[in-house]
């Protein structure tokens, strides 16, 4: 089969870039012939398997020293080159605050949303002419997918969302009117989980039956218990607790109240020394100020790679995710596979798909605070999801501390990405 995958930002930088990457990968390894379009800058690279052909579209970094210059824009960037000159503006990101530099939906105009077209389509046209694909897979159910679905409509042409999609869809009203006719003219919807499901059907007026529920899957070759050394075999027996934290640095993730939680477990006699790993870019500046005013035992490490990520994860007694908004977090079953205790906010869909999947799981929710928008507590959902984590993360380090945890590891080998990308194309 010929597959054409197609996302409007970077292939490798976010869990929805994971989720295209190991699909790509799953399909290489079935015997596939694909190509990819995505949205990158020009300096960026990318990470496809050999024989996959990527077909970039550049926008422009507005931070970085110096612009672009006319060479760089046309360069391979181990791709064929983009096609078409460089988008006068940054990257389009599906959340609000991305790891990395990115305009935001809503700040779209009409002239700009016009540019985006015609750059993308112009690359997603040269693609299917070289590739002639049996299925075009696009990810997130937003702009770009609704064009293609414009565009192309004598071709398959199918939507996965990632979550943050539906959320644009609810904070820019104005451009779901624009894509909701597309999108649900789409020839097949893929979901997360059931909830998501429900959550897609209310957004665009899709039959449920019309959506499959494919969930996620995660690299056992990358995120292994392989190397994990159990603390009875640790000599240092003053070794403090060791937690660590992987996604976007911002509010909507939970960073303040995590900082919160751990400022008054640090001063808990009853709580064991600890120290926390933090992996992730930050574009956010109240966030930003956070971690550069950490105290000692927090450590930021910035946007790493996921072979590092997964050594964080091996050397980790406690992974938490105290997220507002997810799709399906990803890090939580590469953590939880990794050796770590997952601790997760109650999101809606996700303890129902961890329970179905992995039985035995060991993930610890935190109760899904009160909300006064879409990834924002109120005052009293702030205070009670602090409650929650201080209460969780005492009881887990004090079990860890005195060799009662982690105990027995799930069974996580249910959840492939060989079983997602075959679910996909089925």
């Amino acid at each position: 089969m010929n597959i054409l995958s197609i996302t409007a930002q970077k292939p490798h930088s976010t869990g929805s870039g994971t989720y295209l990457t190991e699909l790509v990968r799953s399909w290489n390894r079935a015997g596939h012939r694909q190509a990819v379009v995505c949205g990158i800058y020009p300096d960026d690279s990318v990470d496809f398997p050999e024989g996959v052909i990527c077909y970039p579209v550049f926008f422009t970094d507005t931070s970085a020293c110096t612009p672009a210059s006319a060479d760089t824009l046309f360069c391979s960037c181990k791709t064929k080159g983009s096609l078409v000159p460089a988008l006068p503006f940054p990257v389009t990101g599906m959340s609000d605050i991305m790891p990395y530099t990115s305009t935001m939906y809503r700040d779209l105009t009409p002239s700009m949303i016009s540019q985006m077209e015609s750059a993308f389509m112009s690359v997603v046209k040269r693609a299917v002419e070289d590739l002639d694909p049996d299925l075009i897979i696009c990810h997130h159910l937003f702009l770009l997918t609704a064009m293609v679905r414009k565009h192309f409509p004598g071709r398959k042409v199918c939507g996965l969302s990632h979550g943050s999609d539906l959320r644009q869809a609810v904070s820019c009203p104005h451009l779901k009117d624009l894509i909701e006719d597309d999108i649900s003219s789409l020839d097949r919807i893929f979901a997360l989980h059931s909830e998501q499901a429900h959550r897609i059907s209310e957004l665009y007026g899709v039959p449920e039956s019309s959506i499959t529920v494919v969930g996620t899957g995660y690299n056992s070759i990358r995120f292994n218990t392989a190397g994990r050394q159990p603390r009875s075999q640790i000599s240092d027996h003053d070794l403090p607790v060791r937690l660590s934290y992987a996604g976007k640095m911002s509010a909507a993730k939970g960073i303040p109240e995590f900082f919160a939680a751990l400022s008054q477990l640090s001063s808990d006699p009853s709580v064991p020394p600890f120290e926390v790993t933090m992996a992730g870019g930050c574009q956010e500046i109240p966030v930003r100020a956070l971690l550069d005013t950490a105290p000692a035992y927090i450590h930021w490490v910035g946007q790493i790679p996921q072979d590092q990520l997964a050594e964080i994860f091996r050397s980790s007694d406690i992974f938490v995710l105290p997220s507002f908004y997810e799709g399906l977090p990803l890090v939580l079953i590469e953590a939880m596979a990794s050796g770590a205790v997952p601790v997760c906010t109650d999101l809606p869909g996700v303890q129902q798909w961890v329970s179905s999947k992995v039985p035995d799981h060991n993930v610890r929710f935190i109760p899904m605070p009160e909300m006064a928008s879409v990834d924002e507590p109120t005052r009293a959902g702030r205070e009670a999801s602090i409650s929650g984590l201080i209460r969780i993360l005492r009881d887990l380090m004090v079990g860890i501390r005195s060799g009662e945890l982690p105990g027995a590891l799930p069974d996580t080998s249910s959840i492939t990405w060989d079983a997602v990308a075959e679910s996909i194309i089925a």
